[in-house]
């Protein structure tokens, strides 16, 4: 005799797995979200556990044109992706870069934001009218560069700029107390490390290069910019992501939550 028990709870199994493979998270028309919760800025849980910041944005964008609700899973950045197999969440979504060894585990969105860079000097240096990188190349002949080691930026103006005194900092603090007391000519460094320093009394008497460079520039170095994780082969679930993040792209919608987070245009260009 046939245990209907057994055929009810067969077909239940079914049921889910075809739920999980489609991607169409959506049990009860909820997207669930993994972020980090303690990045200030990109994503910022409170003790109730409401999350804000850039990412919880485009997460509730991605929702919106879904016609979803998001459920955001805060759990530390390290762990974010190992949990994509336990079915913890559908999408990480915590300025998570695209990167060649995250790939092995998990598939990606298209890029959609990518933190800028720029160079900082005093607002009286000669540096400080330039405007390619030509000029920048060739008027930084036997000047002094200061970069955090170990960054994508240090490894862009390694490649990029010859003949400079690369001088290296393990940290952030380094690098702008001597910029600030004059023992390097110029920096390199990502947008927040400017906005902050720029704000501060040390930082009164310099300004930023009005030369902005993205991960696009030279993603061989610089990487592919932030994207949305999921678990590999959901098709359907790329698919849809893809679609809503293009149109928030189009729609100036991107940009308009990096401007409010970041004082900065993060964007990168749909090119789907």
């Amino acid at each position: 005799m046939i245990n209907s028990n057994l055929i009810k709870s067969a077909f239940a199994t079914s049921l889910l797995v075809c739920a999980l493979a489609t991607g169409a998270s959506a049990k009860d028309g909820v997207l669930r979200i993994g972020t980090e919760g303690d990045a200030p800025k990109f994503s910022m849980a409170d003790p109730s556990g409401t999350v804000t910041g850039f990412d919880a944005d485009i997460a509730n964008g991605i929702c919106a044109e879904l016609k979803l609700k998001c459920e955001f899973v805060v759990q530390t950045f390290s762990s974010l992706v190992p949990s994509m197999d336990s079915d913890r969440f559908d999408v990480i979504i915590s300025g998570l870069g695209i990167t060649a060894e995250r790939q092995k585990k998990i598939d990606y969105s298209i890029p959609y934001a990518t933190t800028p860079l720029y160079f900082a000097v005093a607002k009286d240096s000669p540096l400080a009218g330039l405007k390619s990188l030509a000029e920048i190349e060739k008027a930084l002949q036997g000047k002094s560069v200061g970069v955090v080691t170990g960054t994508t930026y240090a490894r862009f103006i390694e490649k990029r700029l010859n003949g400079v005194d690369l001088k290296t900092y393990d940290a952030v603090t380094q690098l702008t107390a001597d910029l600030a007391s004059g023992r390097i000519d110029i920096a390199f460094a990502d947008s927040p490390t400017w906005m902050d320093f720029l704000a501060t009394p040390d930082g009164a008497n310099f300004t930023r290069i009005d030369l902005k460079i993205m991960a696009m520039d030279d993603p061989d170095v610089l990487g592919h910019g932030m994207g949305v994780g999921m678990r590999k082969g959901n098709t359907e679930l790329k698919t849809k992501v893809d679609a809503a993040l293009c149109k928030m792209i189009n729609d100036g919608k991107v940009k308009e939550a990096s401007m409010h987070w970041f004082q900065d245009d993060y964007t990168i260009p749909c090119k789907k």
